[in-house]
Formats: C-alpha cells, sequence, structure tokens
C-alpha cells in the first residue's frame, strides 16, 4: 500500500517536469529560428532600376567619344559602393564588347553613380547599342549586393553617333613565300594587312593561327609594332615556315588578326581570312634536326693481326622536329661500315666523312633511341712502332661533331700480350688488366668540340704474340693427329670408283642460288623502303609481280638440279640435305618475325621483350646463311 502512493506521488510530480521541459524547447527553438533573421543586416543599397544615359562628345568634332550611363542607388548605409557595367547589346541581341565601373563613396538616400563607356569600342562593334546587358553593385568589401540585366537604353544609338579608332582594318589582305637563302624553299609566309589611319600614331598588329582548307590548325603567329602616317598603310608579318613545315598541314586561311592602339588596348579584329592560294607545307623550310647526344660508349680494340675496330654506341634523345635520320661523324680513313639498333641491322650511308643513319620508326620529339655504329680504321694511319717493341696509338676521343655529349666514355683494348705504359694528355679512369689483355677507359662529361680530344697512349708488344695462337692451334692439331694415326688400325675396305656430278650442273645449282639469294634481299630491301614510304606502291607492286615470277622459275630448276645432284651419292644427298634444313629454319624464322611482330602493333608484348626476340631470330638466320654459304662454297671448291 505504502508502495503503491510513493508511485502515485512520483508520477504526479514527473508530468510538470516534462511540461516544463517540452516548454522550455519550443521556447529556444523559435528563438535560434529567429535569431538569423534578428542578426541579419540588410543590405547597404540596391539598385532601384532607373537609369540615364547620353552621348557625350569631349572634343567637339561632332562624334561621342562616350556613352554615359547613369545608375540610381538608394543608399541605406553610407559607404564606398562599386557600379559596373558590363556589355551592351543592339535590339536583335548582338553583343558589343564594352565595360567599366566606378568606385565613390555614396551618403543615404537616392544617389546616381555615372559610368561612361568607350565610344570606339561601340563603333569597332558595328551594332547600335538599345540595352545594357549586366549592371553590379558591389559593397565596400567587393562583395555583390545587387544586380540588373537587360536594362533598355532611353533610345538606340547608331554605333556611327560613336568616335571611329584611330585606325581600321581594310579587310585587304596580301600574302607571299620568302624565299631569303635562294635555296628554292620559303623561310617565311609574309602578310601585307591593310590599315586605314585616321590619327597617326604606334599600331601593332598581331597575326595568329593558319589553317588549311579543313580548319586543321597551325600554330604559328607574329607581330609588328610600327608608327603609321595617316592614310591606307600596309603592316607586314612574317610567320615562321618552319613551323609551317613541322605542322604538315597546308595553309589556307589566317585565324585571327588583330590591331592594337599605342595603349595596348584592341581597336579592330579581323577572323578568318583567306589568303591568296592554298601553300603546301613542303614548300617551306624544314625544321632543323636538334638531336641531344645523352652519352656515347667508344671501344677501339686493337688485334694481334694490326686491325683496329672501332664501335660507338649513341643514346640520344630528340629535342627538335621529328626526324629518321641522324648524322654522325667518323675519322679519316674510316671504312666497313656496320650500323644496327635493339632489333637488328639499319641502313647507313657515307657523305663528306659523315655517316647518315636510317632508324627503323620516326623519332618523335622527346622520344628517345639506342644505336650503334661500327668501323675500321686503317693501322699505318694511326699506330706508329719504336724500337719494334714499343708502339704508339695516335687517335682522339672522340671527332667532327658540333653538339655537346652528356657523358663520353671511351674504352681502349690493347692486342693481346701488350702492356700498357702510358696516355697523354691525362691519365685514365679506370684500368682493367686480363689474362692476355689489357683495356684503360676514360671518362668525360658535357664534352664540347671546343676541346682538345687527341690523345696518345703507349704500349709495348713483342711480336711473337701474333703468332701465339696459330702456334698453338698448330699444336693442337699435330697432337690430335698423332693419336688418330696411333690409335686407328683400320682394316683393308673395298674401294669403289667415285662418282662425281657434272661440273656444269654444279655450277647452274650454284648461279641459280645465288641469284635466288639477290632476289630475295632485293624483295626484303622493296618491302623496307615501302614501309618508310621511299618507294610507290605501284612501283613496288610492278617490281615484286617480276621477283616472284623470276622466283618461280629458280624454284622450279634449282628443284630439278638439286634432284641429280643428290641422286649421285651420300655426300651429295647430305650437302643438299644441309641446303633443305636451312631453308627450313629460315621460312620458320621468317614466320616467327611476322607473328611478332604482328603481337608487338598489337600491345600483347612490350618493346623491349619485342626486340629481344627479334634480335634471336635474327641471329638463327645468320647462322641458316651462313651453313647455306658454307655449302656453296665447297660446291664452287669443287667445280675447280
Amino acid at each position: 500500500m505504502v508502495s503503491g502512493l510513493k508511485n502515485t506521488y512520483a508520477h504526479k510530480r514527473l508530468v510538470p517536469t516534462l511540461a516544463v521541459s517540452i516548454l522550455v524547447f519550443t521556447i529556444l527553438s523559435v528563438f535560434w529560428v529567429q535569431l538569423p533573421q534578428v542578426s541579419a543586416q540588410s543590405p547597404a543599397a540596391n539598385l532601384t532600376g532607373t537609369i540615364y544615359d547620353s552621348g557625350v562628345d569631349t572634343d567637339n568634332d561632332g562624334n561621342f567619344d562616350f556613352l554615359k550611363i547613369g545608375v540610381e542607388i538608394n543608399v541605406s548605409n553610407a559607404e564606398t559602393l562599386k557600379v559596373e557595367i558590363s556589355g551592351l547589346y543592339d535590339s536583335e541581341y548582338n553583343y558589343i564588347s564594352v565595360s567599366n565601373e566606378n568606385s565613390t563613396y555614396l551618403e543615404d538616400g537616392i544617389q546616381v553613380v555615372y559610368i561612361s563607356l568607350e565610344g570606339t569600342s561601340i563603333y569597332v562593334s558595328g551594332f547600335n547599342p538599345s540595352i545594357i546587358s549586366g549592371i553590379f553593385l558591389y559593397d565596400e568589401n567587393d562583395n555583390a549586393i545587387d544586380e540588373l540585366h537587360d536594362v533598355s537604353l532611353s533610345k538606340e544609338y547608331s554605333y556611327t553617333e560613336f568616335d571611329p579608332p584611330p585606325a581600321r582594318f581594310t579587310g585587304t589582305i596580301s600574302d607571299r613565300g620568302v624565299d631569303t637563302d635562294e635555296d628554292e624553299i620559303f623561310d617565311y609566309l609574309e602578310l601585307g594587312i591593310e590599315v586605314t589611319v585616321a590619327t597617326p600614331g604606334t599600331f601593332r598588329v598581331d597575326a595568329s593561327g593558319l589553317y588549311d582548307s579543313e580548319y586543321n590548325y597551325i600554330s604559328v603567329s607574329n607581330e609588328n609594332s610600327t608608327y603609321l602616317e595617316d592614310g591606307i598603310q600596309v603592316v607586314y608579318i612574317s610567320l615562321d615556315g618552319t613551323r609551317i613545315y613541322a605542322s604538315e598541314v597546308n595553309p589556307f586561311t589566317v585565324s585571327s588578326i588583330f590591331l592594337y592602339d599605342e595603349y595596348d588596348e584592341i581597336i579592330d579584329e579581323l577572323y578568318d581570312v583567306s589568303l591568296s592560294s592554298e601553300y603546301f607545307y613542303i614548300e617551306f623550310e624544314r625544321p632543323p634536326v636538334e638531336i641531344k647526344f645523352n652519352e656515347i660508349k667508344r671501344e677501339i680494340v686493337l688485334d694481334q693481326w694490326g686491325s683496329i675496330y672501332v664501335t660507338n654506341a649513341y643514346y640520344i634523345t630528340n629535342i627538335g622536329n621529328k626526324t629518321s635520320d641522324v648524322k654522325v661523324g667518323f675519322p679519316e680513313g674510316a671504312y666497313a661500315f656496320a650500323a644496327r639498333d635493339e632489333m637488328g641491322r639499319i641502313e647507313e650511308s657515307t657523305e663528306n666523312e659523315m655517316v647518315t643513319l636510317t632508324l627503323r620508326e620516326v623519332l618523335y620529339t622527346t622520344e628517345t633511341e639506342k644505336f650503334y655504329l661500327s668501323y675500321r680504321i686503317p693501322w699505318q694511319k694511326y699506330i706508329t712502332q719504336q724500337n719494334g717493341l714499343n708502339y704508339n696509338l695516335d687517335f682522339t676521343f672522340f671527332e667532327r661533331f658540333n653538339f655537346t655529349i652528356g657523358k663520353l666514355i671511351v674504352s681502349i683494348t690493347l692486342p693481346k700480350g701488350a702492356e700498357f705504359q702510358s696516355s697523354t694528355p691525362l691519365n685514365p679512369h679506370n684500368f682493367e688488366k686480363g689474362t692476355f689483355q689489357e683495356t684503360v677507359t676514360f671518362t668525360f662529361s658535357n664534352v664540347t668540340s671546343l676541346e682538345n680530344l687527341e690523345f696518345n697512349i703507349k704500349y709495348s708488344y713483342l711480336v711473337f704474340w701474333a703468332s701465339f695462337y696459330p702456334t698453338l692451334w698448330i699444336g693442337i692439331l699435330i697432337i690430335i693427329a698423332s693419336v688418330i694415326a696411333f690409335l686407328w688400325r683400320a682394316p683393308k675396305v673395298t674401294t669403289f670408283p667415285m662418282v662425281s656430278v657434272p661440273p656444269e650442273d654444279l655450277r647452274s645449282f650454284v648461279e641459280k642460288y645465288e641469284e635466288k639469294t639477290r632476289i630475295l634481299a632485293e624483295r626484303e630491301s622493296m618491302e623496307e623502303k615501302l614501309r618508310k614510304g621511299r618507294i610507290r606502291r605501284r612501283r613496288y607492286k610492278v617490281r615484286k609481280r617480276m621477283l616472284e615470277g623470276r622466283l618461280s622459275t629458280l624454284s622450279r630448276d634449282l628443284s630439278n638440279l638439286g634432284g641429280k645432284i643428290r641422286g649421285v651419292g651420300s655426300k651429295y644427298a647430305n650437302i643438299m640435305r644441309q641446303i633443305e634444313v636451312a631453308e627450313t629454319i629460315f621460312d620458320g624464322v621468317e614466320k616467327d618475325i611476322r607473328r611478332v611482330e604482328a603481337r608487338y602493333r598489337r600491345g600483347e608484348i612490350s618493346k623491349g621483350a619485342y626486340g629481344k626476340l627479334v634480335e634471336e631470330y635474327h641471329s638463327r638466320m645468320e647462322k641458316a646463311r651462313t651453313t647455306i654459304d658454307g655449302v656453296l662454297l665447297r660446291l664452287k671448291e669443287e667445280i675447280r
């Protein structure tokens, strides 16, 4: 009973407490909702929507210098305010690009702020203003507090009522290609832009961009700032021909031409101005090739037989226009050139002690490449002998270059058995001594053509080293032959008369096979030229049909001759089998190369993996070629 009374008493106290809590929460909610409204301040001013406008002629020349617009403002709190007018329209809403602003301190009440819009901009537009595009009001903190749009003027003004600019384009231009160095290639495209000048002064004309007939863009521009007298004047601008060539776009239209006054304000402009005719980009000067030689590694090897081998590894970056050719120098008297990249042999040609290497692919700007150039140089020209024991190598670390080499590493390997004595003008950075051979290495950084790179190396060398290896091999062969003769106890066997192949059949087989080899090489060369665009497709197809026809005839004749030769005996059957195996390897490798090239084009393998595979395939092809060459050489010996 007591417990029930206590619960009833607690319940009676709980109800009023909850009611008071709800009431307090409601009051606070209303208070917080109203607080922002109470704390918010009304704007310091607002636009009334009323404007005043008139043309102003400050120099009494009968034309308006400005369109003066008064904007009415209702100011509630005195402070500094800014009014901005941006743009005008004519009655058809063609836009007139003109604007201005006025920042001033305004007292409370209705105030009017005046803004002047430049008359020449209205004149240049060619449109008759009747509407203000936008009016904006800002407080002293540059916060936008009011704005109006599409506000009508009191009347439509004619653009001819305003001051014309001091100069204008007539719309007439002339153009021609200019060849300054008389090489029958245009160095630049000259534009003659006609300007009619009302008030003499300094003006600047800026021509920017060209298009071809399909509006492909050429990024080229130039300007000319000059003083012009009144009347019709022509301002000439030269556009760089190398940039036109680099674009590979045939210019037909000038994208834009701007005229600036002495205050650097645009007073006239033209767009999409046609040239007198379409120019071909190949009529202009080709941009210079600019190659950065990041590193060159030169290996000079002197052997005991009196030969000097030089191999240069070039690591380059193209920092100029795209190119497929690179030119490098070589020392006087060099011969037996061979060039290659990571994938195999590449073409090279020599002229005026320079080698032109044709890269496998076009090298675009910022792309890198690595290639190798090997050759021999005459021993008598660079090696001198003293006292039959001491030798001098007089050479250069590098020659005939007009660029900076980021890093140059030169290693000289002496003949086997030779001992390094000294070097001038500097000592090697590294010396490596092998079992029979020594190598010295020099390293340079940021090498220029102004540096003297000639050097002299002295070494001692005993003549008997030249015959060391032949003597060693002859001795080994004599021992082997003696052992065989001692162990061999061959029983007498019945001999049979040797059957030989008619010499005319062997001669015919060799000649036809060599012709077949030449035709295959020509076909491969033609395919390479076709890929690089150095032969017309029609010519390629005609020549290919002729070669295929001749190959078919040769294959038939070789098959018949091979059958006759094979039937003579096991010796010749084995010879023919060697050729067949080598040809099978050769054909299989060609298919493998085509297959891996297709995978590389599809992006299935990386460039590094592609290069390694192709290099391996070429190695197998070389082995097959060597086998065939050896067989043909043996057949030629039998013919003799």
